[in-house]
Protein backbone atom coordinates (compact mmCIF):
# COMPACT_ATOMS: atom_id res chain seq x y z
CA UNK A 1 0.00 0.00 0.00
CA UNK A 2 1.00 3.62 -0.83
CA UNK A 3 0.18 5.30 2.22
CA UNK A 4 -0.09 4.12 6.16
CA UNK A 5 -2.37 5.16 8.46
CA UNK A 6 -1.13 5.26 12.31
CA UNK A 7 -3.98 5.76 14.24
CA UNK A 8 -2.85 5.55 18.17
CA UNK A 9 -5.46 4.72 21.07
CA UNK A 10 -5.92 4.20 24.63
CA UNK A 11 -9.28 3.31 26.18
CA UNK A 12 -11.67 5.02 23.61
CA UNK A 13 -13.05 2.39 22.11
CA UNK A 14 -15.96 3.89 21.98
CA UNK A 15 -14.52 6.41 19.66
CA UNK A 16 -11.66 4.79 17.74
CA UNK A 17 -14.10 2.32 15.64
CA UNK A 18 -15.27 6.33 14.37
CA UNK A 19 -11.84 7.51 13.30
CA UNK A 20 -11.49 4.17 11.90
CA UNK A 21 -14.28 4.30 9.10
CA UNK A 22 -13.60 7.70 8.21
CA UNK A 23 -10.57 6.34 6.71
CA UNK A 24 -12.06 3.17 5.14
CA UNK A 25 -14.04 5.72 3.53
CA UNK A 26 -11.51 7.45 2.05
CA UNK A 27 -12.14 7.94 -1.98
CA UNK A 28 -8.27 7.40 -1.91
CA UNK A 29 -7.84 3.27 -1.74
CA UNK A 30 -4.51 2.45 -2.21
CA UNK A 31 -4.04 2.72 1.94
CA UNK A 32 -3.51 0.74 5.20
CA UNK A 33 -4.29 1.24 8.24
CA UNK A 34 -2.16 0.30 11.60
CA UNK A 35 -4.14 0.81 15.36
CA UNK A 36 -1.69 0.55 17.92
CA UNK A 37 -3.09 0.51 21.61
CA UNK A 38 -1.32 2.29 23.98
CA UNK A 39 -1.80 -0.65 26.94
CA UNK A 40 -5.70 0.12 26.26
CA UNK A 41 -7.79 -1.92 29.58
CA UNK A 42 -11.02 -0.81 27.87
CA UNK A 43 -12.99 -2.41 25.12
CA UNK A 44 -10.33 -1.41 22.69
CA UNK A 45 -9.04 -5.00 21.77
CA UNK A 46 -12.69 -6.52 21.52
CA UNK A 47 -13.90 -3.80 19.33
CA UNK A 48 -10.44 -3.66 16.95
CA UNK A 49 -10.12 -7.76 16.87
CA UNK A 50 -13.54 -7.55 15.52
CA UNK A 51 -12.70 -4.97 12.83
CA UNK A 52 -9.48 -6.62 12.10
CA UNK A 53 -10.94 -9.76 10.85
CA UNK A 54 -13.45 -8.10 8.72
CA UNK A 55 -11.36 -5.56 7.11
CA UNK A 56 -8.24 -6.87 5.29
CA UNK A 57 -6.84 -2.69 5.39
CA UNK A 58 -7.08 -2.87 8.88
CA UNK A 59 -3.78 -4.16 11.22
CA UNK A 60 -3.89 -3.92 14.80
CA UNK A 61 -1.40 -3.89 17.72
CA UNK A 62 -1.34 -3.33 21.52
CA UNK A 63 0.76 -3.50 24.24
CA UNK A 64 0.42 -4.23 28.07
CA UNK A 65 1.87 -1.37 30.13
CA UNK A 66 0.89 2.35 28.79
CA UNK A 67 3.81 4.24 26.98
CA UNK A 68 1.82 7.41 25.55
CA UNK A 69 0.75 8.03 22.57
CA UNK A 70 4.17 9.40 20.98
CA UNK A 71 5.36 5.82 21.29
CA UNK A 72 2.58 4.33 19.87
CA UNK A 73 2.61 6.45 16.79
CA UNK A 74 6.45 5.55 16.47
CA UNK A 75 5.65 2.05 16.62
CA UNK A 76 3.58 2.23 13.96
CA UNK A 77 5.42 4.10 11.91
CA UNK A 78 7.75 1.04 12.19
CA UNK A 79 5.85 -1.47 11.43
CA UNK A 80 4.78 0.46 8.50
CA UNK A 81 6.08 -0.50 4.71
CA UNK A 82 4.57 2.37 2.59
CA UNK A 83 6.53 5.00 0.86
CA UNK A 84 3.77 7.76 3.14
CA UNK A 85 2.68 7.84 6.74
CA UNK A 86 -0.52 10.07 7.88
CA UNK A 87 -1.77 10.03 11.80
CA UNK A 88 -4.91 10.29 12.92
CA UNK A 89 -5.71 10.46 16.70
CA UNK A 90 -8.41 8.12 17.89
CA UNK A 91 -11.06 10.43 18.31
CA UNK A 92 -11.01 12.93 15.43
CA UNK A 93 -12.32 11.77 11.64
CA UNK A 94 -11.66 12.45 8.45
CA UNK A 95 -13.24 13.70 5.45
CA UNK A 96 -13.82 11.18 2.98
CA UNK A 97 -11.06 12.85 0.53
CA UNK A 98 -8.93 14.13 2.44
CA UNK A 99 -6.39 11.69 1.49
CA UNK A 100 -6.91 12.10 -2.52
CA UNK A 101 -6.51 16.29 -2.06
CA UNK A 102 -2.84 15.51 -0.19
CA UNK A 103 -2.03 12.80 -2.42
CA UNK A 104 -2.70 14.72 -5.54
CA UNK A 105 -0.21 17.51 -4.10
CA UNK A 106 2.77 15.26 -2.97
CA UNK A 107 2.99 13.07 -5.51
CA UNK A 108 3.12 16.64 -8.15
CA UNK A 109 5.82 18.43 -6.74
CA UNK A 110 9.27 16.31 -5.60
CA UNK A 111 10.31 19.10 -3.18
CA UNK A 112 7.44 18.66 -0.92
CA UNK A 113 7.46 16.29 1.55
CA UNK A 114 4.66 17.16 3.90
CA UNK A 115 1.20 18.01 3.41
CA UNK A 116 -1.30 19.56 5.77
CA UNK A 117 -4.86 20.45 5.91
CA UNK A 118 -7.33 22.34 7.60
CA UNK A 119 -9.73 21.27 10.06
CA UNK A 120 -13.04 22.00 12.12
CA UNK A 121 -12.48 22.70 15.73
CA UNK A 122 -15.83 20.78 17.19
CA UNK A 123 -17.25 21.11 21.05
CA UNK A 124 -19.51 18.62 20.94
CA UNK A 125 -21.29 19.38 24.40
CA UNK A 126 -21.71 23.08 23.61
CA UNK A 127 -22.28 22.49 20.47
CA UNK A 128 -20.35 24.95 18.92
CA UNK A 129 -17.10 24.46 16.25
CA UNK A 130 -15.32 26.89 13.95
CA UNK A 131 -12.58 26.62 11.01
CA UNK A 132 -8.76 26.59 11.10
CA UNK A 133 -7.80 26.89 7.79
CA UNK A 134 -4.15 26.81 6.87
CA UNK A 135 -2.37 29.86 5.33
CA UNK A 136 1.35 28.93 5.25
CA UNK A 137 3.33 26.67 2.99
CA UNK A 138 6.62 26.39 1.10
CA UNK A 139 9.58 26.89 2.74
CA UNK A 140 8.65 26.71 6.46
CA UNK A 141 12.08 26.47 7.94
CA UNK A 142 12.18 29.83 9.81
CA UNK A 143 8.79 30.63 10.29
CA UNK A 144 8.35 27.67 11.71
CA UNK A 145 10.40 28.49 14.55
CA UNK A 146 7.56 31.41 15.31
CA UNK A 147 4.80 29.32 15.71
CA UNK A 148 3.23 25.82 14.46
CA UNK A 149 1.52 26.43 11.17
CA UNK A 150 0.92 22.71 10.65
CA UNK A 151 -0.76 22.00 13.89
CA UNK A 152 -2.47 18.54 14.16
CA UNK A 153 -0.94 15.71 13.49
CA UNK A 154 -4.45 14.24 12.51
CA UNK A 155 -4.49 16.36 9.10
CA UNK A 156 -0.87 15.67 8.31
CA UNK A 157 0.69 13.19 5.24
CA UNK A 158 4.52 12.96 5.18
CA UNK A 159 6.95 11.01 3.29
CA UNK A 160 7.90 8.24 5.54
CA UNK A 161 12.00 8.89 4.25
CA UNK A 162 11.62 12.21 5.54
CA UNK A 163 10.80 10.63 9.52
CA UNK A 164 13.71 8.13 8.53
CA UNK A 165 16.19 11.49 8.04
CA UNK A 166 14.80 13.63 10.83
CA UNK A 167 13.72 11.12 13.54
CA UNK A 168 10.24 10.32 14.95
CA UNK A 169 7.97 11.78 17.86
CA UNK A 170 10.14 12.65 20.68
CA UNK A 171 8.94 10.15 23.63
CA UNK A 172 10.30 13.02 26.06
CA UNK A 173 8.20 15.23 25.68
CA UNK A 174 4.38 15.21 27.63
CA UNK A 175 2.49 17.79 25.09
CA UNK A 176 3.70 19.91 21.82
CA UNK A 177 5.55 16.31 20.42
CA UNK A 178 3.98 17.34 16.92
CA UNK A 179 5.34 21.43 16.93
CA UNK A 180 8.89 19.56 17.55
CA UNK A 181 8.42 17.02 14.68
CA UNK A 182 7.23 19.62 12.53
CA UNK A 183 10.26 21.65 13.43
CA UNK A 184 13.06 19.21 12.53
CA UNK A 185 10.85 18.20 9.20
CA UNK A 186 10.43 21.51 8.00
CA UNK A 187 14.79 22.07 7.79
CA UNK A 188 14.58 19.35 5.21
CA UNK A 189 11.53 19.91 2.97
CA UNK A 190 9.37 21.95 1.18
CA UNK A 191 5.11 22.10 2.66
CA UNK A 192 2.34 21.77 0.71
CA UNK A 193 -1.37 22.32 1.92
CA UNK A 194 -5.24 21.57 1.21
CA UNK A 195 -7.07 25.05 2.47
CA UNK A 196 -10.05 22.99 2.92
CA UNK A 197 -10.96 21.51 6.44
CA UNK A 198 -10.83 17.71 6.30
CA UNK A 199 -10.78 16.61 9.32
CA UNK A 200 -13.02 17.49 12.63
CA UNK A 201 -10.94 18.08 15.52
CA UNK A 202 -13.38 17.08 18.50
CA UNK A 203 -12.41 18.95 21.85
CA UNK A 204 -14.01 18.54 25.21
CA UNK A 205 -13.72 21.27 27.64
CA UNK A 206 -13.93 21.21 31.14
CA UNK A 207 -12.67 17.60 32.75
CA UNK A 208 -9.70 16.93 34.66
CA UNK A 209 -7.13 15.66 32.15
CA UNK A 210 -7.29 19.04 30.02
CA UNK A 211 -6.37 21.50 33.47
CA UNK A 212 -3.41 18.96 33.85
CA UNK A 213 -2.21 19.91 30.46
CA UNK A 214 -1.16 23.38 31.65
CA UNK A 215 1.70 22.53 33.44
CA UNK A 216 2.51 19.71 30.44
CA UNK A 217 2.76 22.93 27.95
CA UNK A 218 4.60 24.70 30.22
CA UNK A 219 7.11 22.06 30.26
CA UNK A 220 7.06 21.32 27.05
CA UNK A 221 8.02 24.76 25.46
CA UNK A 222 11.01 24.37 27.84
CA UNK A 223 12.30 21.43 26.92
CA UNK A 224 11.91 23.16 22.85
CA UNK A 225 13.63 25.78 24.28
CA UNK A 226 16.60 24.13 25.06
CA UNK A 227 16.54 20.95 22.11
CA UNK A 228 16.22 23.82 19.43
CA UNK A 229 18.90 26.41 21.11
CA UNK A 230 20.90 26.56 18.13
CA UNK A 231 17.97 27.05 15.33
CA UNK A 232 16.66 29.85 17.97
CA UNK A 233 20.03 31.39 18.17
CA UNK A 234 20.49 32.17 14.56
CA UNK A 235 16.96 34.81 15.45
CA UNK A 236 17.66 38.31 15.23
CA UNK A 237 17.05 40.38 19.02
CA UNK A 238 14.06 41.56 17.35
CA UNK A 239 12.72 38.06 15.99
CA UNK A 240 13.72 36.76 19.54
CA UNK A 241 11.42 38.49 21.10
CA UNK A 242 8.71 38.15 18.68
CA UNK A 243 9.17 34.20 19.17
CA UNK A 244 9.08 34.06 22.78
CA UNK A 245 6.13 36.57 22.98
CA UNK A 246 4.24 34.48 20.69
CA UNK A 247 5.23 31.04 23.09
CA UNK A 248 3.48 33.20 26.15
CA UNK A 249 0.14 33.41 24.28
CA UNK A 250 0.18 30.03 23.52
CA UNK A 251 0.28 29.10 27.02
CA UNK A 252 -2.21 31.98 27.82
CA UNK A 253 -4.22 30.26 25.20
CA UNK A 254 -4.34 27.02 26.69
CA UNK A 255 -4.77 28.69 30.35
CA UNK A 256 -7.78 30.67 29.38
CA UNK A 257 -9.42 27.49 27.21
CA UNK A 258 -8.82 25.86 31.14
CA UNK A 259 -10.53 28.90 33.00
CA UNK A 260 -7.53 29.67 34.81
CA UNK A 261 -7.31 33.11 34.27
CA UNK A 262 -4.80 34.20 36.56
CA UNK A 263 -2.23 32.03 35.07
CA UNK A 264 -3.68 33.23 31.47
CA UNK A 265 -2.86 36.68 32.58
CA UNK A 266 0.62 36.49 33.79
CA UNK A 267 2.18 34.61 30.51
CA UNK A 268 0.19 37.70 28.34
CA UNK A 269 2.22 40.10 30.79
CA UNK A 270 5.21 37.95 29.96
CA UNK A 271 4.30 38.24 26.42
CA UNK A 272 3.65 42.08 26.41
CA UNK A 273 7.64 42.47 28.30
CA UNK A 274 9.34 40.42 25.13
CA UNK A 275 7.01 42.41 22.83
CA UNK A 276 4.11 44.46 22.95
CA UNK A 277 1.10 43.67 20.81
CA UNK A 278 -2.66 44.09 20.97
CA UNK A 279 -3.41 40.52 20.68
CA UNK A 280 -2.29 40.04 24.18
CA UNK A 281 -4.14 43.18 25.78
CA UNK A 282 -6.86 41.35 23.68
CA UNK A 283 -5.87 38.18 25.69
CA UNK A 284 -6.15 39.79 29.08
CA UNK A 285 -9.51 41.31 27.79
CA UNK A 286 -10.62 38.02 27.57
CA UNK A 287 -9.84 36.48 31.02
CA UNK A 288 -12.80 38.63 31.89
CA UNK A 289 -15.35 35.69 30.24
CA UNK A 290 -15.93 32.06 30.37
CA UNK A 291 -14.56 29.95 27.95
CA UNK A 292 -17.82 29.09 26.84
CA UNK A 293 -18.61 32.57 25.14
CA UNK A 294 -15.53 32.85 23.95
CA UNK A 295 -16.16 29.99 21.68
CA UNK A 296 -19.16 31.44 20.98
CA UNK A 297 -17.88 34.47 19.79
CA UNK A 298 -15.39 32.85 18.18
CA UNK A 299 -17.78 30.20 16.09
CA UNK A 300 -19.61 33.00 14.50
CA UNK A 301 -16.52 34.57 12.98
CA UNK A 302 -15.86 33.20 9.36
CA UNK A 303 -12.26 32.41 10.14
Amino acid sequence: MEVSVVIPTHNRANTVVKAVNSVLKQTYKDFSIIVVSDGSSDDTELVMKKIEEEENKVNFFSYEVPKGGNYARNLGIEFSESEYIAFLDDDDEWSPDKLKKQMEIIKNDKEIGLVYTGSKLIYQKENLSYFSLPKEKGDLSKKILFKNYIGTTSSVVIKKSLLNDCGSFDTELEAKQDYDLWIRICQKTKIGIVTDACVNYYNDIGNNQISQQTDKYIRAMDYIEKKYINLFSKLSEKETKIRRSNFCLQIATLAIRNNNSKLARSYCRRAIRHKFNVKSIIYILLTLFEYKKILKIRSLMKF
